[in-house]
């Protein structure tokens, strides 16, 4: 139901009040509590698009795959929330075809780790320090490969005699003073880190000592290439977006954003912005689609699209099939305050989309690959370099005046001209491979173990 200006614009107003309120708490206090109460007042039913078509993803495996030598256990947060799972699961689907048997040890459980568990993957549950210690017991693993696990597993880890290599997976504009002192502590114990993109070693290297910076390397996340899209899965496509949104959409170009609603991912800002630009250019339609982690976040939104007079062009969708979304689409757009290296942008250049991309880890890289298309725009908080969690609440609060809504209006309307001079779909474009990021994944992990063996007091050396 569309709602009156008046309306819209006291919608606005209260989400935005709600959405200032909540950012003034403390991390802790804003994802630990003040999400849940937000979702207890504004969640509502949202509709989603599911499966329509099916394109073959080209085998990761690496020809005479050798018997796998080294186990691994990687540890982990809750493998639903976030790009980390993803990359998580590409990982431990894939290990083995360069050597490596995975173990899983996360936080709860999930669709996810139970389809990992489905496909003969060793995945472990854990809740608390005792679980997480029996399950890394239990485990026969050699190397520890943490991704930004909670702390009781972290510590688990550290407390055992293997070596561990730390990923990085985001520039963590939340760390407090004495969460970057137990940074340093974890990369002290590791034999070595990974991040994910050069922005993100560079931003945790700014923390630690020229010595512990040494020890990150830089492997950008890979994603599985896809088969290129016939007319008809295209056809299906569009029609299952078309269901879902209520209304045909024909030939309109279809930018598509796949993220979660949370504050990181600024899809008020991305919103307000597009709106704008489909006042100029009537053919062009934004699909948002994920999971509503911040449903103040999401209803903010909503409202500022409306407001800006994007209710026409504009969807808000739950969590969707990602292949279907992205063969129906025409450009991937993600405008986000940061990101470490966005593991949906990689998916959608895999598939063949143009990409609309913030100034955050890895968008250089990716808008690189594709400079025909492919536009990369000011970070809407500003200062790209210096971002904080100060500049993440100040764009916040001015979604409708962020720094760079212009250079992104433009940016959408120069990507649709150029799309509206090819036959769609486009071919598949050159997205980093996931075998080069499962070598590299593997390199690290060998050379830690053969540092570790080399030391006096480790079992190994003696």
């Amino acid at each position: 139901m569309r709602l009156s200006p008046v309306k819209t614009r006291l919608r606005a107003s209260f989400f935005g009040t709600v959405v200032t309120l909540t950012d003034l708490l403390p991390p802790r206090l804003r994802y630990g509590y003040a999400h849940r109460i937000t979702r207890m007042l504004f969640s509502g039913p949202l509709s989603t698009v599911t499966p329509a078509v099916s394109r073959n993803v080209s085998s990761a495996a690496v020809s005479n795959a050798p018997t796998p030598d080294v186990t691994c256990a990687i540890l982990a947060d809750h493998l639903d929330v976030g790009g980390i799972g993803a990359v998580v699961e590409m990982l431990a689907s894939n290990f083995e075809s360069v050597g490596v048997r995975p173990v899983i040890v996360c936080h709860g459980d999930g669709k996810r780790a139970q389809s990992l568990r489905q496909r003969g993957i060793d995945v472990h549950s854990v809740a608390d320090s005792a679980s997480a210690q029996a399950a890394l017991a239990g485990s026969g693993a050699g190397v520890l490969q943490l991704h930004s696990a909670p702390d009781y597993l972290e510590r688990a880890g550290m407390a055992t005699y293997l070596p561990i290599v730390t990923v990085m997976h985001n520039t963590e504009i939340h760390y407090t003073a004495k969460k970057w002192r137990a940074y340093t502590a974890l990369m002290e114990r590791s034999a070595a880190g990974v991040a994910v993109s050069e922005t993100v070693r560079e931003y945790h290297a700014q923390h630690l000592s020229p010595e512990l910076g040494q020890r990150i390397t830089v492997v950008p996340n890979g994603a599985p290439a896809l088969s290129s899209a016939s007319t008809t899965d295209r056809q299906r496509a569009r029609l299952a977006v078309a269901e879902a949104v209520g209304t045909d959409i024909g030939n309109e170009v279809l930018f598509i954003c796949l993220a979660r609603y949370d504050s990181q991912k600024n899809i008020a800002g991305t919103a307000v912005a597009f709106a704008r630009a489909a006042r100029v250019h009537s053919d062009i339609r934004l699909i948002f689609a994920g999971d509503p982690s911040d449903w103040a976040e999401l209803r903010r939104a909503q409202a500022l699209g409306d407001l800006a007079g994007g209710s026409r062009s504009i969807h808000f969708l739950g969590n969707s099939d990602a292949a279907t979304l992205l063969t129906a689409g025409d450009v991937f757009v993600l405008n986000s305050f940061f990101e470490g290296w966005p593991v949906a942008a990689t998916e959608a250049l895999a598939a063949g989309l143009p990409l609309v991309l913030s100034e955050v880890g890895g968008a250089t890289e990716l808008v690189s690959r594709d400079p025909q298309f492919s536009i990369m725009t000011p970070n809407p908080a500003g200062d790209a370099a210096g971002i904080s969690d100060a500049l993440v609440r100040k764009a916040r609060r001015r979604s409708h005046v962020q720094p760079g809504s212009q250079a992104l209006e433009a940016a959408i309307g120069t990507v649709a001209a150029r799309i509206r001079e090819v036959a769609r779909p486009l071919s598949p474009r050159s997205s980093p491979g996931i075998t080069d990021m499962l070598c590299s994944h593997a390199q690290v992990l060998r050379e830690a173990l053969r540092a570790h063996a080399r030391e006096p007091s480790s079992p190994e050396s003696r």
